[in-house]
């Protein structure tokens, strides 16, 4: 198992330079807006002038700052460890495994910071892939993606039920020690963290699905592409290509009922799935969204070569969303952070 450093389109310096006039060009506006492509930093700075640019660019900067010393308290609590076997805590890059391989990227035009995690965990009788989607609205969202992954690491002998429940209660004892070390967190309205998630344990040919929240699986046999849904339901190509041309469905997507943190509901339902030779599994984040299923099934049907296929569906979700806004661009666009794990059933 490895973790290698992934590709991000980032805006430099110069980038700045060029595009905003120098009554608008602050230093380290990189660490604030690299993740914005040049047309979307255009399309923002040309409705403000140099006043409310700079209150702007204040705001931003007292969230950033704000949310990373919250996270570094965090992670201080926690005794962070780094590890190859996951990738999650606002860190970019792939996990690779003998069985399996992944991706996490903040993506464009979206967030500083990757909020979501992905695991791949390789073990004797058992293979876990686990995918995070942190909660944009909550404090610092990464932080329970981090917690997740870090505890099916520590316990390979729980089920995905008991980590799910270990999970939240990691998270809330989280919250009170940073409540007492730091009051006025206690003014904050929403969670601390809190984060979606799907796990998949592969043994043998059986596969036991975990799902809480939106974060994506597909499943590919032969010349079928399905996903299954919030409501463990399988969609096939046709259903999933209707519900893309449903404006109010788009409006609603994103939406989850039921996620890691304070107000888990832990009475889900695992689904499981048999699987055959040459079966494919797509573990994803809703960043994956950003591409209509007829592209996702293009890339799977013309690709062979599973690091390709990644890296296929990687570059085609940020030039997605590197025309996000733009004429031209799907309504189904919407950037985000963009996770995806692979794997191919021997």
């Amino acid at each position: 198992m490895r973790k290698t450093p992934i590709q991000i389109p980032t805006l430099s310096a110069e980038d700045f330079a060029k595009i905003l006039p120098p009554s608008m060009n602050y230093p380290s506006l990189t660490e604030l807006f690299g993740h914005y492509s040049p047309i979307y930093l255009k399309h923002i700075a040309s409705k403000m002038n140099s006043y409310t640019w700079f209150r702007f660019v204040e705001t931003e900067s007292k969230n950033l700052i704000f949310k990373r010393m919250a996270t570094r308290i965090l992670y201080r609590m926690m005794d962070r460890q780094p590890s190859d076997s996951f990738c999650a805590g606002n860190e970019n890059g792939y996990v690779l495994g003998e069985r399996a391989e992944g991706l996490s990227s903040r993506g464009v035009n979206y967030k500083a910071v990757n909020e979501d995690g992905i695991g791949v965990f390789e073990r004797e009788n058992e293979l876990l892939l686990v995918g995070c989607d942190g909660v944009g609205d909550c404090l610092v969202g990464e932080v329970a993606s981090y917690v997740i992954l870090s505890q099916f690491e520590k316990h390979p002998e729980k089920s995905i039920q008991e980590v799910f429940a270990d999970s939240v209660e990691v998270l809330l004892d989280l919250g009170d020690k940073l409540e007492g070390e730091v009051p006025e967190f206690v003014t904050f309205p929403n969670e601390i963290s809190q984060a979606a998630v799907t796990a998949v344990s592969i043994k043998n040919n059986q596969c036991e699905i975990g799902q809480v929240g939106d974060v994506l699986l597909y499943h590919i046999r032969d010349e079928d592409l399905r996903l299954l849904d919030q409501n463990r339901q399988w969609l096939d190509l046709d259903q999933l290509k209707k519900q893309f041309s449903d404006e109010q469905y788009l409006a609603q997507r994103h939406i989850i009922s039921n996620a890691i943190g304070r107000n888990y509901d832990p009475y889900w339902m695992p689904t499981f799935l048999t699987l055959k030779k040459g079966d494919a599994l797509i573990l994803a984040s809703d960043g994956l969204e950003t591409l209509h299923p007829c592209d996702i099934k293009d890339v799977v049907d013309s690709t062979n070569d599973d690091r390709a296929l990644l890296n296929a569906l990687y570059n085609r979700c940020i030039e997605a969303n590197l025309k996000w806004n733009t004429t031209g661009s799907p309504l189904y666009t919407k950037p985000d952070n963009i996770s995806i794990l692979f794997y191919r059933h021997g």
